[in-house]
């Protein structure tokens, strides 16, 4: 039995070994090898790199996803938008009927930018006269002519006409028989023409009296003039939209030239007012489209917003019946 005993010890430890061997193997005999990942299937495509995002465009409103293409002028409109900005230049008057035997108007440019020149030509002198400088017309017999005045100003030159219709009638004098038209007691006081006025348009009650030495000041060599009879001036004083009436009676004797020096008077005083003496821009535009008038020895100065023409001819019609 002892000598067994080795035999087995030693046979127990092959047994052993043995085992372990096995389990060694199967260990690594056992594992399976990794599995190789599938091909990449045909209907997936390889992505491609990212790339950065541009910026967005610009896109039409109602159309999203198109570009905006760039803005450039159209040649055919560039025309259309300089014409439209360009000053509309109007002449004061384009057809006057004149009443009377040395009625007057004075005809003027308006909305000219800048500084400018105006001259004027009578088409003939013997139905109306024009003054070359001032486009004082003054009617001289019955009849039909053509005022040409020409402007030039910064942006070129421009002319205009405007018919004068010269319509009474011609009467022969006989010896002891009085002048034709209203007499000079006859013509309604300067006075009750204003406060006709008054009634008709806005901002005449508050003016202020223009007489002695301010009289002078503003309307100089006025009083100068020996065939002025009465005289009634009112403006307003320091005022946004200035207001100015001047009505000058002169005597039944006065001249033509009596006549044409009274409208100089009140001419020198729109001009210096509307170069910047009327101080706010509104006023100077105002003064600048001042009218004067005459009718019957009765001369007229005329300066509101955008209705001067209107007293004027409310004047003439008054002083000319």
């Amino acid at each position: 039995m002892k000598k067994k005993l080795p035999l087995l010890l030693v046979l127990l430890l092959l047994l052993t070994m043995t085992a372990c061997s096995l389990s060694f193997l199967n260990r690594y005999d056992s594992s399976e090898p990794p599995e190789e990942p599938d091909p990449p299937s045909a209907e997936v495509q390889p992505q491609e790199p990212d790339v950065p995002a541009e910026p967005d465009t610009p896109q039409e409103p109602g159309e999203p996803g198109e570009a905006e293409e760039p803005l450039l002028p159209d040649p055919d409109k560039s025309g259309e938008e300089e014409d439209a900005a360009a000053p509309e230049i109007t002449a004061s008057h384009k057809d006057v009927t004149l009443k009377s035997e040395g009625e007057t108007f004075t005809l003027s440019a308006r909305d000219v930018p800048g500084t400018y020149a105006c001259t004027f030509t009578s088409a003939d002198s013997a139905v109306a006269e024009a003054d070359e400088k001032t486009g004082a017309v003054t009617a001289v017999a019955p009849g039909v002519t053509k005022i040409t005045m020409h402007v030039e100003y910064e942006g070129g030159q421009l002319d205009f006409e405007c018919i004068v219709r010269c319509r009474w009638e011609e009467e022969s004098k006989q010896p002891g028989q009085p002048e034709s038209g209203t007499s000079p007691s006859q013509r309604p006081a300067l006075s009750s023409f204003f406060s006709t006025l008054q009634s008709k348009y806005d901002a005449l009650d508050a003016m202020m009296v223009i007489e002695g030495e301010l009289l002078d000041n503003y309307y100089p060599g006025l009083s100068d003039i020996a065939a002025v009879e009465e005289v009634l001036v009112q403006e307003t004083m320091m005022s946004m939209s200035n207001v100015a009436v001047g009505l000058v009676k002169l005597s039944g004797d006065a001249t033509i030239d009596d006549v044409a020096a009274v409208q100089q008077v009140f001419q020198a005083r729109i001009k210096t007012q509307a170069e910047g003496g009327a101080w706010y821009p509104m006023s100077c535009e105002t003064w600048e489209q001042g009218v004067t008038t005459s009718t019957n020895n009765v001369v007229g100065m005329f300066v509101y917003p955008d209705s001067a023409q209107d007293l004027a001819d409310l004047f003439t019609e008054t002083f000319s019946a």
